[in-house]
C-alpha cells in the first residue's frame, strides 16, 4: 500500500489502522470489539442492509465472519483521513465454510469469494471506533 504523506496525522492514522487489520486477521472477536466504544457507537453495514446494530450484532456479526469462512484474509488498498475520521479501502479474500443452505463446506470444496470495501470510521479522542459505515461490494475472484 502506498500512500503519499498529506498531513500531521498521515502516519498516526496508518499506524492505528495497521494495528486494527492486525486484529483483525486474529479472528478473534472479543479482541476486535475492545476497537468499538463501549456507550458512544453506531454501526452499520449497508452493503447487508443492516443499519444502526447494537454492539451484540456487531460481535455476532465478527463472530460469523470468523467462524463462517475459510482462508479470511483482508487487504488495505487505501487510506485517508485525519485522526478523528478516516476512509479505509479494503479487499477481503476467503472461502465460504456453508453453502447457500447452511450445510457446512470442506474447505476444499468452498469456492473463492472476494470482497471489495470502503468503511467510514469515526474516532474518538480515545482511539475507539464511535461510528463504523461499511460499503461492501462482491466481486468475481
Amino acid at each position: 500500500m502506498s500512500h503519499a504523506k498529506k498531513h500531521d496525522d498521515h502516519d498516526y492514522i496508518v499506524a492505528r489502522q495497521e494495528q486494527y487489520v492486525k486484529t483483525y486477521r486474529k479472528g478473534n472477536t472479543d479482541e476486535i470489539m475492545k476497537w468499538m466504544h463501549p456507550e458512544d457507537f453506531i454501526y452499520s453495514d449497508f452493503g447487508g442492509k443492516r443499519e444502526n446494530l447494537k454492539h451484540s450484532e456487531v460481535k455476532d456479526s465478527f463472530h460469523k465472519a470468523f467462524n463462517d469462512f475459510y482462508d479470511l484474509k483482508i487487504k488495505t488498498l487505501s487510506l485517508h483521513g485525519h485522526k478523528h475520521f478516516t476512509a479505509w479501502e479494503w479487499e477481503i479474500t476467503c472461502k465460504p465454510a456453508k453453502d447457500e443452505n447452511g450445510n457446512r463446506l470442506e474447505k476444499e470444496d468452498a469456492p473463492p469469494k472476494k470482497l471489495l470495501g470502503c468503511t467510514l470510521q469515526w474516532w474518538g479522542d480515545d482511539d475507539k471506533i464511535v461510528k463504523n459505515h461499511d460499503y461492501v461490494q462482491h466481486r468475481e475472484p
